[in-house]
């Protein structure tokens, strides 16, 4: 059955010299596998370019029962990410984003509040500046949390309390495991709450305390979704941002 679909691109690999297969999540169904050209001819080019890492499009798939794999037709861009020289900041950020989510997001199952913050998050990034750019990745991960039902209790937080990274609440004392942030590091886990586009760039970090930060927001996920651990392109997200 032909359906119309809004999409958001994560990652794409080859299937054979004909097609490859991009992964998707989808307004209708969650995540889903669709066909695209590989080939080299003007039209695989603009579907490819249409289907980059978080672009954002809609298309026709044809939807048949026990198939894992859709072809798709009337592919059309919403947004078109600008990963130029002049925004070089940009595909790092974009590709972590869309390589965590291929990672975190498996299952063909619909949740329409999550794909609109996704579509938020691609049209953030197709226009993102650079001031809001170092803590960008930050924000989006802290977010996904309340769209995913593992966004931290924080009405348990007291000064001086540590965070149960198992749980998700704050504790007077530690837990009997060692799966817990200290004092110090809970109390800037429950400043961060207060972290989106627009506040992103009032918080200043060093380099080494963003990338602590972003190890601590991994390894939460990690515990919750066991599977989800570095990805290819977390190394050179690393090395971006002194500001």
């Amino acid at each position: 059955m032909l359906e119309q679909l809004d999409c958001i691109a994560l990652r794409t690999v080859k299937y054979n010299d004909r097609n490859s297969i991009l992964a998707a999540y989808t307004r209708q169904h969650g995540r889903l596998s669709l066909l695209i050209p590989a080939g080299t001819s003007r039209e695989a080019k603009r579907i490819r370019a249409i289907c980059q890492p978080m672009g954002s499009f809609s298309c026709v798939a044809d939807i048949r029962p026990n198939r894992d794999i859709y072809r798709i037709s009337d592919i059309k861009a919403n947004n078109l990410l600008n990963t130029s020289a002049a925004a070089p900041f940009r595909a790092p950020l974009t590709l972590f984003i869309a390589d965590f989510l291929s990672a975190l997001l498996r299952e063909p199952q619909q949740d329409t509040h999550l794909f609109s913050f996704l579509s938020a998050t691609a049209r953030n990034l197709a226009t993102l500046p650079a001031p809001a750019a170092a803590n960008f990745h930050i924000a989006f991960l802290i977010h996904l949390q309340h769209f995913l039902g593992i966004e931290p209790d924080w009405s348990t937080f007291s000064p001086g309390y540590v965070f149960d990274l198992a749980d998700g609440i704050f504790r007077p004392s530690p837990p009997l495991h060692n799966r817990f942030l200290p004092s110090a590091e809970a109390q800037i886990a429950h400043t961060l709450r207060r972290i989106n586009i627009r506040t992103a760039p009032l918080f200043r970090f060093s380099r080494a305390d963003r990338n602590n930060i972003l190890d601590r927001l991994i390894q939460y996920y990690s515990i919750h979704f066991p599977g989800v651990g570095s990805t290819s392109s977390l190394g050179i997200l690393r090395t971006l941002f002194d500001f």
